[in-house]
């Protein structure tokens, strides 16, 4: 798979977002931190739109990176943003084979499915975004949980690629003992700031406002595309989007506090969480996909079967065959999101059910990873 997607990488120019990079890193080049008010182009079959720059400030770091890369190796700027994200899938995959053994999940059919999962391939191979990366360091920082400092440093690596992690959060924090709280939430801190410098001290209002206020694009997926096609585009759907985005978020926190009463695995919270964002997002974006690959597989071989195929089968169709937003397939996706979600629902209540019963009375010996 990760000659698949180098040759992705080499053969083809990627999603419009490959587009919209180049210039993000042109404008860098020429005024630095001015990028977030400048955004960049994007060329899109539909014409050639701005798209805002809305990535942590490491971000501006690391285009300069990847750009002088390139120049160095002398090949092209969009195969070496992708080859780099693909090599970080191999060493996400050790940590899925990793975690899903210290969670007693392993089984070589459900990681071979995982490993030609079609999202992960297509995202880091064609279409040229950060979300494999960042979920790396997702998946680093659960490996490492038993280290907080480590730990914390890897989730704050993560947070400087995407605010996404931050629903992962609680979790991680819960998790941990009262003194590991605070060196895990410390060097996530600290060594956010510190990617994010000197950028941050420049103008961080406009950064503050461009990366917490990214919302992406409501009406597309879930809930949101059907209450579109009831209200359309009026201010009643905004609030009601908005709203649902309030009590997702507190959802999964809800969920976060839940799950480390019954000392569920770290990495089976992740995946749950992954799922129920992306089941009730209200907004989406093609590359999100790639969020639940490292998930599924701890489910068992059908949800995953059923979640890798309806998200391969939506990206294929949008990226090589019609850009088209308004396909059924997106419902159809939805609805494996939704199926994969009620499945990891069963097995985590089965799980939990059965440690409680493995307790001896008068103890209160925690399941741990």
């Amino acid at each position: 798979m990760f000659a698949l997607k180098l040759w992705l990488a080499y053969s083809t120019r990627g999603a419009p977002d490959m587009s919209a990079w180049r210039d993000f890193l042109n404008n860098i080049q020429q005024c630095g931190v001015c990028v977030y008010h400048t955004g960049g182009l994007m060329s899109h079959p539909t014409g050639e739109r701005i798209t805002p720059f809305n990535h942590p400030p490491f971000i501006i770091h690391y285009l300069r990176m990847i750009g002088g890369l390139s120049n160095l190796i002398g090949l092209d700027f969009a195969f070496v943003f992708r080859a780099w994200t693909s090599c970080f899938d191999l060493v996400s995959a050790l940590l899925v084979y990793k975690l899903l053994n210290r969670s007693g999940l392993f089984s070589p059919v459900k990681f071979l499915v995982y490993l030609l999962a079609p999202a992960t391939i297509i995202i880091s191979g064609f279409h040229g975004q950060t979300d494999t990366l960042m979920i790396f360091f997702v998946l680093l920082a659960a490996f490492l949980i038993n280290k907080p400092l480590l730990s914390g440093l890897a989730f704050g690596c993560a947070l400087s690629i995407k605010i996404l992690p931050i629903v992962f959060a609680l979790a991680f924090i819960l998790y941990l003992p009262r003194r590991g709280r605070l060196i895990f939430a410390g060097s996530a801190t600290v060594i956010s700031v510190l990617l994010a410098f000197p950028y941050i001290t420049q103008d961080p209002a406009v950064i503050i406002r461009e990366v917490l206020g990214y919302g992406s694009f409501p009406g597309r997926w879930g809930w949101t595309r059907a209450l579109f096609g009831v209200i359309g585009p009026s201010s009643a759907f905004w609030v009601i989007a908005r709203i649902g985005t309030y009590l997702l978020l507190a959802y999964i926190w809800y969920l976060s506090w839940k799950m480390n009463r019954s000392r569920v695995p770290l990495f089976i919270q992740c995946g749950l969480i992954a799922f129920v964002l992306l089941a009730f997002t209200p907004s989406w974006g093609a590359n999100y996909m790639a969020w639940l690959d490292p998930f599924a597989a701890t489910v068992g071989v059908l949800p995953a079967l059923v979640y890798y195929s309806t998200s391969g089968w939506l990206l294929g169709y949008v990226y090589f065959i019609n850009d088209d937003e308004s396909s059924r397939l997106i419902g159809i996706a939805w609805l494996g999101v939704l199926f994969a979600l009620w499945m990891y629902l069963r097995h985590l209540s089965d799980r939990v059910n059965a440690a409680n019963l493995a307790k001896k009375p008068g103890t209160d010996t925690p399941v741990t990873e």
